[in-house]
């Protein structure tokens, strides 16, 4: 891997250095909506020459506004639209079918989308939704579609965060309690630990995958965070303006989209597979141990299993 990445870097200085691995590949990214990494991301790697860019997420009107922005641009791009409700598992296997139909090859998967400490609430199926929009969905969604991607040897890219940190996965009450024990960021760190755990059983199972933390920007992630929740993790001012701290320097959405490149497109960090990426370096250092735990990493891929009511024996 280049040495010069790092926490500047821009997702497109990213991807001037890994032209040759991008050129050509049909990409599958959840969560791409204005303003967020996976849009930046489609419009990189389309501006880069990838094959198709599937872009996902709940609103046909928003993911319209997302491919004009990147055609604007890149009038050649191929972008390709999927609806993908990750609150419901009927919606998910429902756009599963979709991709499963789809007659080109899918090199690289990215499960970007997610949500962030939100008011206690359950999904339809009736999971806490932290847990079942940031893992359960797209566990379930990387199952379903698993078959078109085992035939290209496909990468798979979850996107976690620091806030893993924040909590391991709590394997005799992941629910808190059906919500009486709930506690936002705790939540959103279990969710984001799963990510990462996601890509850890991924790759003992003999699947290229890697875990990224993008940074801290501001995205429309934010949204549904209360201000005052923000302003005491002293990440925004009372004003609600992001702000520096002495361990968190901001990152445009440009800065936030690189280590994306990286993990999706670096050959070099192939046999580091189930790493976690930092800066657009594999920084395993950062990542705590309850994210590196392998028997965690098993029993959260069968808990999975058992929660969406699948196997996923990846044979």
């Amino acid at each position: 891997m280049s040495s010069n990445f790092g926490p500047h870097t821009t997702a497109e200085e990213a991807a001037t250095v890994l032209a040759n691995q991008i050129k050509g590949k049909n990409v599958l990214i959840t969560g791409a909506s204005p303003g967020s990494l996976g849009a930046e991301f489609a419009r990189v790697v389309a501006k880069f020459g990838a094959g198709l860019i599937v872009i996902t997420g709940r609103s046909k009107a928003k993911l319209e506004q997302a491919e004009t922005a990147i055609k604007s641009q890149t009038p050649s791009a191929n972008i390709r639209l999927l609806i993908l409700d990750l609150e419901s598992f009927a919606a998910v296997r429902a756009a599963a079918d979709e991709v499963l139909n789809y007659p080109e090859p899918l090199h690289v998967l990215v499960n970007n989308a997610g949500i962030m400490a939100v008011d206690y609430r359950k999904t339809i199926d009736g999971y806490e939704a932290q847990f079942a929009v940031n893992h359960l969905a797209h566990f379930l969604f990387t199952a379903r579609i698993f078959p078109k991607l085992r035939e290209s040897n496909a990468r798979i890219v979850n996107v976690s965060s620091l806030a893993h940190t924040y909590a391991p996965i709590r394997f005799n009450d992941p629910g808190f309690s059906n919500g009486e024990k709930y506690e936002r960021w705790e939540a959103y760190g279990q969710s984001k630990t799963a990510n990462i755990l996601f890509s850890r059983e991924l790759a003992r199972r003999g699947v290229v995958s890697f875990s990224v933390h993008p940074g801290t920007i501001y995205t429309n992630l934010a949204h549904e965070t209360p201000v005052e929740e923000m302003v005491k993790l002293g990440l925004f001012n009372e004003k609600g303006e992001p702000v520096d701290t002495e361990t968190i320097t901001w990152k445009t959405l440009g800065q936030g989209a690189s280590t994306h490149i990286v993990a999706a497109f670096d050959e070099s960090i192939i046999p580091q597979s189930g790493s976690y990426l930092v800066d657009g370096n594999v920084r395993d250092d950062l990542a705590v141990p309850h994210a590196k735990d392998m028997e965690s990493a098993k029993k959260l891929w069968e808990l999975s299993e058992q929660f969406v009511g699948e196997d996923f024996p990846l044979v």
